[in-house]
């Protein structure tokens, strides 16, 4: 099962009560499955899996709320967000202003209010939109997300000072991406540094993407083992390593020598 175990929802409920400030929104890219049968596609096995366990983390807290997007119906939702593959989960921050979740069994919505969202601002500007996962967020993983939906609901990261100094000082684009698999130990660490980078500065992008089930991606990246992250296509690098490496690995990528 992906779905979160019995005997971990209350630890999760009571995680998610006592740590969430702001409300949290998770965009759900997904395809149907007609689509994918008349196009004969092998993408998207998971979004069944993953859509089951968004659903099930949603419902654990009243803060959380989940929006659906079918990428082939919505086309220029997703390429207003960038998404090119799926099942893709971002995440963002509600803020104040923000409308209301639409009331359902899982508070999930279709794609009109994200178009509605997505007409009035980019995605640079939406709090949070840029921290990605590609693939079911299960195994070690899941506990990525419960991190990543924590620090995203507070706006804040535990990310050194002489770390935040580079990072928020940063002015062009930066794209990250963490290849990881769901029985790694050492994965979640490498993804949360990722995107802790990105919740940073809405600049950075940070991909976390499940490499088994992207095979194509990781052929292109020669991905042999993981954790691997790959920063601007210029900088990779492989295994959890120490925040001042990486941060050594992010200077290199953006650096014009």
């Amino acid at each position: 099962m992906t779905v979160i175990a019995e005997k971990d929802r209350d630890t999760v409920r009571a995680l998610l009560a006592r740590e969430l400030l702001h409300d949290v929104e998770l965009l759900f890219f997904t395809r149907s499955r007609s689509d994918k049968s008349a196009s004969g596609s092998n993408e998207c096995q998971t979004c069944d899996e993953t859509h089951e366990l968004l659903a099930e983390l949603v419902g654990l807290s009243d803060q959380l709320r989940l929006t659906t997007c079918d990428v082939a119906a919505d086309r220029d939702i997703a390429t207003r967000y960038n998404v090119r593959a799926v099942p893709t989960v971002l995440l963002r921050r509600v803020e104040s202003g923000d409308a209301a979740p639409i009331a359902g069994a899982d508070r999930a919505t279709n794609g009109a209010r994200l178009a509605e969202a997505a007409r009035s601002v980019e995605l640079s500007a939406v709090t949070g939109a840029n921290v990605r996962f590609l693939g079911l967020p299960a195994g070690y993983e899941f506990t990525t997300l419960l991190a990543d939906v924590v620090d995203v609901s507070k706006g804040a990261t535990d990310l050194a000072p002489e770390t935040l100094d580079v990072v928020r000082a940063i002015d062009q684009p930066v794209h990250i991406q963490v290849f990881v698999t769901p029985a790694c130990p050492y994965c979640p660490r490498a993804a949360r540094l990722a995107h802790q980078m990105a919740m940073e500065n809405r600049l950075i992008v940070a991909d976390v993407i499940e490499a088994d089930e992207f095979p194509e991606l990781s052929q292109r990246y020669a991905v042999r083992s993981v954790p691997k992250t790959i920063i601007n296509n210029r900088v990779e690098f492989v295994g959890a390593l120490p925040e001042a490496k990486v941060l050594e690995a992010l200077s290199r990528a953006i650096s014009h020598e």
